[in-house]
């Protein structure tokens, strides 16, 4: 089934600044697993990254996430960074890549003079390279996801020259994501790199490698990662065209003013609700009037699996960074501005809650007589894991039989439709990075006939300059202590 604990570790590390253009708060929680992987970044002010003078990181267990918790509240024409890094194979290389960087980026001649995509696409090369060429860590088999964005100081709109606005620029490597809210409607930063994608596959099989069962030669459930040099051997070819490569897709938005709050957040989130849920919890809960790090917690707690039967989905490390872009306004009128439009329905509807993921509601025995004795999953709300709970309550099994009877699980009165007879199935997959026995996990997936949330990603843009980075391994002496919540 996995590595597993026998009970989650559900305290929480969390982490919160503000400055006069943004407020944050970042929170983790390692959740079923044996070990916390994930590592995070947060950095209100990036221009003083060019000053800092830390020690070298001679070793790498020293690294740590990064945030800084206030800057200069004056000054409103400062770069903003905030990244959030998914290990898997363990925990190195994701703890290196949240210490360093940020640094890599802000001290690169590339986002001196502005130009902000290949600052970030080397940066992540840089690291990649930094990681290769350390002793301690060249023969590390961790690797990491890693989605980050850059908030720029006011710049002459290209939609309006005579307007400054900020840029809102998405750098992602992986299956960690970035959303931001518009008016309360997802928008997607990022699109995760999963190697069944065609163009994903494409550059994996040029590079001499295969897809199998979704997987990166039958292993790795991702296509795009620091680290994981097993996948990087081919010298005929440049970092872009490895089997696993590092470089970022790049997604820019400009901001109009309708932008209300940034999340980031690893796949130990987005396995469980989808973009546009995760702004409805969040939007809802500023309305209430939660602090950001609560909202943060209850998100979390919400993806928590009650058991660790699938050993996938609801069972992994989670990280969740949620920003406040407050404009012109102070806090207060950010979270008056938000509670009115949600109040007011101004932009996307946001609904009043969104249903439980592992809810273990039995099915009614009415219901049963619906659609040829077939299973009504309306009645039960979208969430995947409450049809499928009802689903192996209504066949007298539990959650863990029920998917370990087959693969796909029927009624056994017949078949298991929805009230407008589309096919609904749960179908039994692997959904962890690694292959390796250890550490082989199982989830689940409803999967009608018809599948409206297939995605593809865009052409990654072109690659610049990869020469070694001058700059030495780091570790931030101004890392801030994290306090511990238990939820």
């Amino acid at each position: 089934m996995g590595s597993t604990l026998s009970a989650p570790v559900v305290d929480k590390s969390y982490a919160t600044g503000e400055d006069a253009d943004f407020v944050y708060a970042v929170s983790e929680m390692q959740g079923w697993r044996i070990s916390m992987e994930d590592a995070h970044t947060a950095v209100l002010d990036l221009n003083r990254a060019h000053d800092s003078h830390a020690p070298e990181v001679e070793d790498p267990s020293n690294a740590k996430s990064f945030e800084t918790k206030e800057s200069n509240k004056e000054i409103s024409k400062k770069p903003a960074f905030f990244a959030v890094y998914d290990g898997h194979g363990g925990s190195n290389v994701a703890r290196y890549t949240g210490a360093t960087l940020y640094a890599r980026l802000a001290r690169s001649a590339e986002f001196k003079s502005g130009d902000w995509h290949a600052a970030l696409i080397n940066s992540y090369l840089n690291t990649d390279e930094a990681i290769k060429a350390s002793p301690e860590l060249s023969s590390d088999p961790s690797g990491c996801t890693a989605v980050s964005v850059l908030i720029t100081p006011p710049e002459p709109s290209a939609i309006n020259s005579k307007v400054n606005a900020r840029r809102i620029i998405c750098a992602n490597a992986g299956d960690s994501r970035a959303v931001l809210s518009l008016a309360g409607q997802h928008f997607s930063l990022s699109f995760d790199h999963k190697p069944q994608n065609d163009l994903e596959s494409d550059r994996i099989v040029k590079a001499g490698g295969f897809v199998e069962i979704g997987r990166v030669n039958g292993n790795l459930a991702l296509s795009r990662a620091i680290g994981d040099f097993e996948f990087k051997q081919n010298t005929d070819l440049g970092p872009e065209s490895q089997i696993v490569t590092a470089v970022p897709d790049i997604i820019e938005h400009e901001c109009t003013g309708e932008e209300e709050f940034l999340i980031l957040a690893c796949d130990g989130i987005w396995d469980c609700l989808s973009s546009q849920q995760v702004i409805d919890v969040t939007r809802r809960a500023i309305a209430n009037g939660d602090e950001l790090k609560d909202i943060c917690a209850h998100i979390m707690d919400k993806c928590l699996a009650p058991d660790s039967e699938l050993g996938g989905i609801g069972c992994d490390n989670m990280t969740i960074t949620i920003v406040a872009i407050l404009g012109d306004r102070s806090q207060e009128e950010w979270r008056k501005w938000v509670k009115d439009r949600v109040e007011n329905n101004i932009g996307h509807k946001t609904p009043e809650s969104v249903a439980d993921i592992f809810e273990k509601t039995q099915l009614p025995v009415e219901s049963s007589e619906q659609s040829g004795g077939g299973f009504d999953a309306n009645r039960f709300g979208n969430s995947p894991l409450s049809i499928l709970s009802n689903m192996a309550g209504a066949s007298g099994s539990s959650l863990q039989e029920a998917l370990e009877s087959g693969g796909i699980v029927f009624q056994p009165s017949g078949s298991v439709t929805n009230k407008d007879g589309q096919l609904v199935y749960a179908s039994l997959s692997d959904d962890s990075e690694s292959d390796d026995e250890s550490n082989e996990q199982h989830s689940q997936k409803i999967v009608p006939i018809k599948d409206g949330e297939e995605r593809q990603i865009d052409a990654s843009g072109g690659l610049t300059d990869t020469s070694d980075d001058p700059i030495k391994s780091m570790n931030l002496a101004e890392n801030q202590s994290e306090k511990k919540e238990d939820k």
